[in-house]
């Protein structure tokens, strides 16, 4: 069994080359009712990722490839934006009695069969759909029209809504009052440039296999005698070999290791699809799709 490290190309996946997967960009082979919503809001969750897993990474038999849906950059300010009740209310097993809500819930009884919400720390929403290899193949879907809304305090839309997950990243990076060209910021030389203002922009990702990573097959772990090797230890010329985006394998989280991972799970940097985890990696595990992150 092989770690992967997963590297972000400068061009963008079409109908006849998917690669490996994508970031940025719009999720394949689902319906527009049956995309995630955030629980907190009721908008739509942004697509962040969606990747092609290797045979041993595939941990149920529908599981061809993984989407990852997150909780917008502009809604999330070291914590949720929220309606107050809404969360609640999308989760009951019944239709809520308060009208207000009735057509978010009547929204999340159609996402995807496979859909699995998970919250972070901060309470803040992600979401993994597992794919089969015709959905991996199937025609991008467009994001679902906003449910209309009559809240008194109400949530604006997410931007990556109106101008796309990527660009809305670039935005919160660059900052034009810093002497830091642009050509300088990690997320240009990653895309290849500024992304554009579009909802469907993405750039294709590729797994490369990666032999020399010791820990694949083994659980990421804090202790002793598990088989797992501690990559800080003793300097292991190895480690240089371990990508920060990466599948299976030597975890670079140094903030200490969540229990909930399995030798199946992705780790991963913000710029993998445009997320606010403080300058640090987060980390979904493919079997119980638990995610959590650390900060930098």
């Amino acid at each position: 069994m092989n770690a992967y490290n997963i590297e972000i190309l400068k061009q963008s996946i079409d109908d006849k080359a998917r690669f490996d997967g994508w970031v940025f960009g719009l999720p394949p082979g689902i319906k527009a009712n049956q995309w995630p919503l955030d629980p907190h809001t009721g908008y739509p969750l942004k697509h962040s990722f969606t990747l092609r897993l290797p045979e041993g990474y595939r941990t149920d038999e529908n599981a061809f490839a993984v989407s990852f849906f997150a909780i917008a950059v502009d809604h999330n300010d070291g914590g949720p934006e929220y309606i107050e009740g809404l969360e609640e209310a999308l989760f009951a097993e019944q239709s809520p009695d308060e009208p207000l809500f009735k057509p978010f819930w009547q929204a999340m009884q159609t996402v995807h069969p496979s859909c699995k919400f998970a919250a972070d720390t901060l309470d803040c929403y992600y979401a993994t759909l597992l794919l089969s290899e015709a959905e991996f193949y199937g025609e991008l879907c467009s994001p679902p029209t906003i449910i209309e809304r009559h809240f008194e305090d109400d949530v604006c839309v997410p931007e990556w809504l109106v101008e796309g997950g990527a660009s809305c990243f670039w935005k919160m990076n660059y900052s034009q009052y810093l002497s830091l060209p642009a050509e300088e910021y990690q997320i240009y030389r990653e895309l290849g440039g500024i992304p554009p203002e579009a909802v469907s922009f993405n750039r294709a990702i590729a797994l490369v296999a990666n032999p020399s990573d010791p820990n694949a097959g083994k659980t990421p772990s804090e202790y002793e005698d598990t088989g797992y090797i501690d990559p800080y230890e003793g300097d292991p010329e190895w480690l240089e070999s371990v990508l920060p985006n990466h599948l299976g394998g030597t975890s670079l989280n140094g903030q200490g290791i969540p229990d909930f991972l399995t030798p199946y799970y992705i780790e991963f940097e913000e710029i993998l699809g445009g997320h606010n985890f403080g300058g640090g990696i987060g980390m979904l595990d493919l079997v119980n799709r638990e995610f959590d992150w650390s900060c930098g």
